[in-house]
């Protein structure tokens, strides 16, 4: 009995630390990427810079994300999450104080390219990286819990920004933001991300940073390692790139306004409802079945969109199945490199895999846009995503292929 009472101890704080760093999530995903959207409009407003020159503020961030997504993980493996997830809350907050002052154009994507690095040091990789080493061979349950909680982040914070900015000048909501980063994800990063892990490889010293640069070559001549990144890299993009054109495409096509706010609508909660299956299904879908479900889903979801007359019952059926295999792509970008890869090094791993990932879903928007324009056709555009997406799926097989054994038990 007493032990079986500590287990359930134990399972209580694991649970409570999982909740916690999932509002840590949602904070920072509502804060620092779903937030700029919406205050576009409002900058314009007063500023009256144009709509392409603010948004490459954005793209400029994610650029930085994925450039230090590897130093990050590098430093994770070194000297545990809290150090860094920490820093990033600090930097995101004071950052975002300083958005809420910016009066030129160069100062905003100065403040963005700083807001990039602190992306990169606190949304899913290097939480991703502390819950794998964290708890080992139970990370599965654990990245499906977080990312479950997290997918709330913008049914919470667009909504939420949305009525501030009904209430007061778009300077004072950014600094609401500022300190909901100061009150919450700070706090909860600093004194609950684990310190130091057993199963990472926090040693600095000469031996060790050898054996990480020797653990990333081997890594680089892997096929399984490459399929992985483009299976992620790929899956990102699609995302990126196909709900960046999706509203102005289904303007073009005459759709009725609600039926596409409703079709927008459903792709959040949709991702939920995958995760949340993935949750109930626990360890009874094994990752290689859940990557060749999503991997098929996706591009079906696009060619659902392309061949399908845009009518309610189409758009629906795209929607929850792209949200769905979108929201458990999440969970394995969090689960597979570890169980077919390893775990050694796992933070310098999920930092490489991340580097392109953050980079072409930074530039996913501005390509298909282009593609888009230069063709004169959406369907160029459209069939441009399909493709991206089958990628997707033949670097899952690749991976799938040439997986090896990982020492470690698979999650």
């Amino acid at each position: 009995m007493p032990r079986a009472e500590g287990e359930h101890v134990s399972a209580s704080k694991a649970n409570g630390l999982i909740a916690a760093l999932g509002i840590a999530q949602v904070v920072s995903w509502g804060t620092l990427y779903y937030s700029f959207s919406l205050f576009v409009l409002p900058m314009q407003a007063s500023f009256g810079w144009s709509l392409t020159a603010m948004n490459g503020a954005l793209t400029g961030g994610l650029l930085m994300a994925g450039l230090c997504a590897f130093p990050v993980g590098t430093l994770i493996d070194r000297h545990g999450g809290r150090l860094i997830m920490t820093a990033g809350s600090l930097g995101a907050a004071l950052l975002l104080y300083a958005w809420s002052q910016v009066t030129t154009l160069v100062g905003l994507y100065l403040v963005w390219l700083g807001i990039g690095i602190c992306m990169a040091a606190v949304l899913y990789e290097p939480i991703f990286v502390v819950l794998t080493y964290h708890f080992a061979e139970r990370a599965r349950q654990a990245i499906t819990t977080l990312t479950l909680i997290a997918g709330f982040a913008s049914t919470v914070f667009m909504p939420l920004i949305e009525w501030l900015l009904s209430l007061m000048h778009w300077r004072e909501v950014v600094m609401v933001l500022a300190g909901c980063t100061l009150c919450l994800s700070l706090p909860i990063h600093a004194l609950l991300v684990p310190a130091r892990v057993d199963h990472a490889s926090h040693a600095s010293s000469p031996a060790d940073v050898a054996a990480g640069r020797a653990l990333m070559r081997e890594r680089l001549r892997d096929p399984c390692f490459w399929g992985v990144t483009l299976w992620f890299t790929a899956y990102i993009g699609t995302a990126s790139g196909l709900m960046f054109q999706l509203v102005p495409y289904l303007k073009l096509q005459g759709v009725a306004l609600a039926t596409i706010l409703l079709a927008v609508a459903l792709v959040g909660p949709s991702q939920v409802a995958g995760r949340l299956l993935l949750m109930l299904a626990g360890d009874r879908l094994p990752t290689a079945v859940v990557g060749a479900i999503t991997t098929t889903a996706t591009p079906l979801a696009v060619l659902l969109l392309i061949l399908l007359p845009p009518e309610r019952g189409s758009l629906i059926a795209f929607a929850v199945l792209f949200g769905a295999a979108n929201g458990i792509s999440t969970i394995l970008r969090g689960v597979a490199p570890a169980e077919w890869l390893g775990r050694e090094h796992y933070g310098r791993v999920m930092g490489a895999i991340a580097a392109p990932m953050m980079i072409v879903a930074a530039l996913a928007p501005l390509v298909t846009a282009w593609v888009w324009s230069a063709t004169g056709t959406a369907s160029a555009m459209q069939w441009t995503m399909f493709a991206l997406a089958v990628s997707g799926a033949a670097g899952f097989w690749l991976a799938f292929a040439t997986r090896r054994k990982a020492a470690t038990p698979p999650l």
